[in-house]
């Protein structure tokens, strides 16, 4: 019979005296909580996306990306993202996990991923493993609140983040985006002002360019045209106040830069495919 020995390694990959905290742990599915989350961020834990089945359309900053079963988004604390279906009534499963805590050696505190590094990892051969992780994650998550489960979830995050740092360092990308693009200079100038009553001549006066070509420029640099990604930053803020406070829809309106609450719930339902109300519901009941 075979046996395998193991070392008696000490080796680690977080900075010394630090342990990270799997702080919450999620799961989408076309019949569970609605996949759609438009683009906002957390500034205190570090967010793994790994897609167990199916496929989604995931946004990081101002960058769509397609993911597949298999596929994992890296988002590092502070990073703008958002996660829609790729088509209607498609399957999917997707599991998320937030971890406070983090601090991988080499990298800032609630960092995955450095600037040079694809934020998009294709698992390959360690797709299997990672996702009998995520299978055993899943059915801890209902048993959260027991503190030997909780500690279970732990340990099993930690060896998932092992496996995901060893794949990072072997799909480094070598190539640096240009952060100072002209495209970033304007999505810069919108994620200040969003809340604000932009309108795209005063964008552009403010820019120093013409209309056409603001968004000419913003629409190939992200997919979006500016009062798209506006809407979509006011859309992400809101759903942050629905879930995490207990404002009014009128009052978390006038909050994200509406002053008609009927518009905001209207433009809330063509964007989220349900009314403020509902997705409030539809998240709390879990």
């Amino acid at each position: 019979m075979p046996q395998y020995l193991f070392s008696d390694s000490t080796y680690t990959i977080f900075k010394e005296n630090t342990r990270p905290r799997l702080s919450l742990i999620s799961v989408s599915t076309e019949n569970s909580a609605p996949i759609f989350r438009s683009l906002h961020s957390h500034e205190d834990c570090a967010s793994i996306l790994f897609v167990l089945e199916g496929s989604c359309i995931c946004t990081l900053e101002a960058k769509k990306y397609q993911l597949k079963a298999g596929d994992i988004a890296c988002i590092n604390a502070g990073t703008l993202h958002g996660t829609m279906a790729a088509q209607k009534k498609q399957a999917y499963k997707i599991m998320g996990l937030d971890i406070k805590n983090l601090h991988l050696k080499g990298l800032p505190p609630l960092h995955l991923i450095d600037n040079e590094s694809s934020p998009i990892l294709h698992t390959k051969d360690y797709q299997s493993m990672l996702t009998s992780y995520a299978v055993i994650l899943l059915d801890l998550a209902p048993l959260a609140a027991s503190p030997q489960a909780a500690q279970t979830a732990n340990h099993l995050m930690h060896s998932f983040l092992f496996v995901l740092y060893k794949l990072i360092h072997e799909s480094k990308n070598d190539t640096k985006e240009d952060t100072y693009s002209l495209g970033l200079q304007i999505k810069e100038y919108l994620d200040q002002h969003y809340l604000e009553n932009l309108k795209l001549p005063e964008i552009a006066e403010a820019l120093h360019m013409n209309t056409y070509y603001l968004s000419h420029t913003f629409k190939k640099a992200t997919g979006y045209a500016p009062m798209q990604y506006v809407t979509q930053r006011r859309i992400g803020e809101a759903q942050n106040m629905l879930l995490s406070t207990d404002l009014t829809v009128t009052e978390i309106a006038m909050r994200c830069g509406w002053n008609n609450s009927n518009y905001f719930q209207s433009v809330f339902s063509n964007v989220v495919g349900m009314p403020p109300g509902k997705y409030r519901k539809a998240w709390k009941s879990k």
